[in-house]
């Protein structure tokens, strides 16, 4: 379906144009065609804009009628629309104003999107948009003033986060048997790319895991099938609020994550609308990646130490284990020490890890077959989670 102007605000650009109408088809903005775009790629497309917009539109006659009858259950005529189409007016009639009245949106709070940062130009930043959990139907609300929308904004996020408990019970009862995951916290985050692009992305905190989905998870089969998921405790959050080492962690209300994964380090920025979001998001994350690691205790992986195919044991208490085990025969530790013994880890990035515990032998060189990021972000996360039990911030 092609994106429409449904409604044109009198006094603003659009209006003063003279030139568009409800019902237009906005085929492309300054040259980027929107024929196949979403809502969301079309709004990316309007904020790139500059002082001058080049609109290339289309009046179409088959989509006119829903908007001249849009009530919820009415049936759309069949007769064809004035010849010309007739912009939007204002009427102060009682007849209008009680049509008008009767035509409405519905979009449910549940897990809904509440923003106000990806609305239309406003210098006087009055718009607030609200976005259903499915992302198939969203609206922009135009208060009298930044107070009065910001009032709106607060209301609207406060009954929405009072649904996340009925909705965490929802998922957990949707996975069903005892595997299922336990959701902490669940919501959402605009994500920037280092172009500059910027795409919503609904967030579920787990236990161990931070999960990425474009809409709300509805089966069991959607919430096993992320778009993108991360153990948080190969997670750590790198940044959080102004920075200065890139223009997109310029703003006051972005954190980035850093987690290791076997191919490296991904790196992702996220904004949020305000800082009470902004310190929320801060402390579920590290609280949650101390959580993760008292909970799973201890990670292995296989390993090459001198030459011997072995596996290392990073266990949060009982620090660092290197052993072999042959099959039919009994385990033969290789080299054990604690974490307070170690002095300093190292990697190359590629698939070597090290470790010097000033032992005799040394620094400790170990082949771990992949990039060692994952394993040496865990042993970060065990440490932080070890300086968190002495009461102090790691």
């Amino acid at each position: 379906m092609p994106i429409l102007i449904s409604k044109i605000f009198k006094g603003l650009a659009a209006d003063q144009t003279e030139a568009l109408y409800v019902g237009d088809a906005i085929l492309s903005v300054n040259g980027h065609d929107l024929r196949e775009a979403t809502h969301d790629e079309a709004v990316q497309a309007l904020k790139k804009t500059g002082k001058e917009v080049v609109l290339e539109v289309k009046y179409i006659k088959e989509m006119s009628a829903y908007f001249k009858n849009a009530s919820p259950g009415a049936s759309i005529p069949w007769d064809s629309p004035p010849s010309s189409p007739q912009k939007q007016g204002i009427s102060n009639s009682p007849s209008h104003s009680a049509a008008e009245l009767k035509e409405g949106k519905t979009i449910p709070l549940k897990v809904c999107q509440i923003s106000r940062k990806q609305c239309p130009p406003d210098t006087e930043n009055r718009y607030l948009e609200v976005i259903s959990h499915d992302r198939r139907s969203s609206l922009f609300l135009r208060a009298k003033d930044p107070a009065m929308a910001q009032s709106w904004y607060n209301a609207i996020q406060s009954n929405a986060n009072a649904l996340i408990p009925r909705v965490k019970e929802d998922l957990k009862r949707m996975q069903g048997g005892s595997g299922c995951k336990d959701v902490k916290h669940i919501g959402w985050l605009t994500e920037q790319s280092s172009q500059g692009s910027e795409k919503p992305v609904l967030v579920i905190v787990t236990e161990k895991d931070l999960i990425f989905f474009h809409t709300l998870p509805e089966s069991r089969e959607a919430f096993n099938s992320p778009h993108h998921s991360h153990p948080l405790i190969t997670t750590r959050l790198v940044h959080s609020g102004p920075g200065k080492s890139s223009p997109i962690m310029d703003s006051e209300l972005t954190f980035a994550l850093r987690s290791g994964t076997r191919q490296g380090v991904e790196t992702h920025v996220f904004r949020v609308d305000s800082a009470k979001e902004l310190s929320a998001w801060t402390r579920l994350l590290v609280d949650g990646c101390h959580s993760a690691a008292e909970l799973i205790q201890e990670v292995t992986t296989a390993c090459n130490w001198n030459g011997k195919e072995c596996t290392l044991a990073v266990h949060i208490d009982k620090g660092f284990t290197l052993f072999s085990e042959e099959p039919g025969l009994s385990k033969t530790v290789l080299l054990q020490q604690p974490f307070e013994k170690l002095r300093m880890s190292s990697d190359d990035g590629v698939r070597m890890m090290f470790l010097d515990f000033g032992v005799p032998e040394a620094e400790i060189q170990l082949d771990l077959h992949s990039c060692p990021k994952t394993i040496v972000f865990i042993i970060h996360s065990f440490l932080s989670a070890k300086v968190k039990r002495l009461g102090l911030l790691a």
